[in-house]
């Protein structure tokens, strides 16, 4: 029988994150694959594929496929759960298990090496396909927690750093790498400076204001990617400490609007 061929992705290539993903040849769909390549996803060879550190201690490989029949009827789960959100985190045994409603379901066992997200059937619309961002961003925030990397939901604009909510960045994110002085988006990656910019459009006020250390460091701790039930890890809570000494952080305040 002819072995099922898996296609490997992993996250940053360039600086050597060990943090993949994987899934079925016949599953690699171009509007699959440019999802990956725009969060940051580049493709192994075959030779790659097989140097893959699994003993290492930060190794994560996510591997995707379509949902059972049983699983798909939990994705879809009843339409009285929407008031609590479409996310949801809970447990199976002792393993987290997070869930997007309609879209996928991920198991999340924290101090293992190998994940699974489990899909429903490929859908056309946009709900599904920023689901399934939104899905990656999680994965990618939890893979990276231990090492310190930090996740918000916005974007970068102008070596300026927004912070959005989720609704509003259609599942798009930004990640601070303190280690690596780098900060990563959709749209590719800065350098971290030392006046870095942080802009705050979660919460817009009538006039531009400057945000305390105290209420950034607040801010930048609740408000991060990861979903979890322990919350930020040491190495994140260190990384937003450094980050609190660099970063600058505004208020976005609402344009004004025009007379009539």
């Amino acid at each position: 029988m002819e072995q099922t061929k898996l296609n490997y992705f992993q996250y940053r290539k360039a600086h050597g994150y060990p943090v993949f993903v994987r899934f079925q040849q016949q599953e690699k769909t171009p509007k699959f694959v440019h999802l990956l390549n725009e969060l940051g996803f580049a493709e192994l060879t075959d030779h790659e594929s097989r140097k893959i550190p699994l003993q290492k201690a930060h190794t994560r490989i996510l591997t995707i496929q379509e949902a059972s029949p049983r699983l798909q009827l939990q994705i879809n789960g009843s339409d009285l759960l929407d008031q609590f959100g479409l996310e949801s985190i809970s447990l199976q045994g002792t393993m987290p298990v997070y869930t997007y409603r309609k879209v996928g379901m991920m198991g999340v066992p924290q101090k293992h090496a190998l994940w699974e997200l489990a899909l429903l059937p490929e859908s056309t619309q946009t709900d599904h396909m920023v689901g399934l961002r939104i899905m990656l961003v999680r994965y990618v925030s939890q893979a990276l927690a231990d090492q310190g990397v930090i996740s918000y939901w916005g974007t970068i604009k102008d070596d300026t750093v927004l912070v959005m909510k989720q609704l509003n960045s259609f599942g798009e994110a930004v990640f601070i790498d303190m280690d690596k002085k780098s900060i990563f988006s959709n749209g590719g990656e800065i350098r971290l400076s030392s006046n870095l910019k942080i802009i705050r459009k979660d919460k817009e006020v009538r006039s531009s204001a400057v945000m305390s250390r105290e209420e950034l460091i607040s801010f930048l701790s609740v408000s991060t990617c990861l979903l979890s039930f322990n919350g930020i890890t040491p190495s994140m809570r260190k990384a937003i400490y450094e980050l609190s000494l660099k970063a600058t952080a505004t208020y976005s305040s609402i344009e004004s609007q025009p007379n009539l």
